[in-house]
């Protein structure tokens, strides 16, 4: 993979990372460069979530102030970890109460080098602002129940509103929306974030057709990259677009704590 000699790629990631998480949670902090924490709510309440995101800098004194804020509240928290901080860390978070959940690999596709292969399937692909639309794939792929769907909506809505620099896509087929995802921009960088089929429509190459249209359009809007993260079910798929793995994340998990 060509680098530029001021590229340093993870950087690049991170950038792209908390634009996006920044962009679609209402209330963040950054402790540091790798450390930021995203809040889903502007209160605690029923659908409040804690994503915490720390990079592969030496954590140093820098882990204090989030730990501080994990000891503190008894709500749902996410906190995914950079695979060269995990020795540690982990076993930090497992005496707080966290279990390890899923792993996701952090990936880049540089767009000069991206050459679709469109298919001649009849699909119809859209930019849109109809978040309604948009959060239906979303729902079903990702088995979200509705408070927490309605919940995810609102919260593209009020960046949409407040004129981000997200675009969401739509893909339908026979005049069904079957597919969705969301190209944020930023510098010169993009990031795919919310890629969801449809339940019961899998396998049918929805997710790439959708993905080849979107990359176009990042390229058009003068994006030199593109980054995300993906499940490891999703690996493969990313892979076959020409997207290269960068590092790994490791999820830990703890569920809202029973009050006193």
């Amino acid at each position: 993979m060509h680098l530029d000699a001021a590229c340093d790629l993870p950087t690049r990631y991170h950038m792209t990372e908390h634009h996006y998480f920044a962009a679609t949670c209402p209330l963040h902090r950054r402790y540091s460069a790798d450390i930021n924490a995203y809040f889903t709510d502007e209160q605690a309440g029923s659908c409040d979530l804690l994503f915490v995101r720390v990079g592969s800098a030496a954590l140093d004194e820098a882990m204090a102030a989030p730990l501080d804020l994990v000891r503190r509240l008894s709500l749902d928290i996410r906190i995914v970890v950079h695979e060269q901080r995990v020795v540690g860390l982990g076993e930090v978070l497992t005496g707080f109460g966290f279990q390890p959940a899923e792993q996701t690999t952090a990936m880049v596709l540089e767009l000069s080098r991206f050459a679709p292969a469109m298919s001649e399937e009849d699909v119809q692909i859209k930019l849109t602002r109809n978040l309604n639309e948009w959060a239906v794939p979303l729902r079903s792929a990702y088995s979200m129940q509705p408070d927490i769907a309605v919940h995810y909506q609102a919260r593209h809505q009020r960046a949409l509103d407040a004129d981000e620099t997200l675009y969401h896509f739509t893909l339908s087929a026979e005049g069904q929306v079957r597919g969705s995802l969301t190209l944020s921009l930023c510098e010169d960088e993009a990031r795919l974030n919310d890629v969801g089929t449809l339940s019961g429509f899998g396998g049918r190459g929805y997710a790439t057709r959708l993905i080849q249209v979107v990359l176009l359009h990042a390229v058009s809007l003068g994006a030199r990259r593109c980054f995300l993260e993906a499940s490891m079910g999703a690996l493969s798929l990313y892979q076959k677009l020409g997207f290269e793995r960068l590092f790994d994340y490791q999820a830990f998990t703890r569920g809202p704590l029973a009050g006193p």
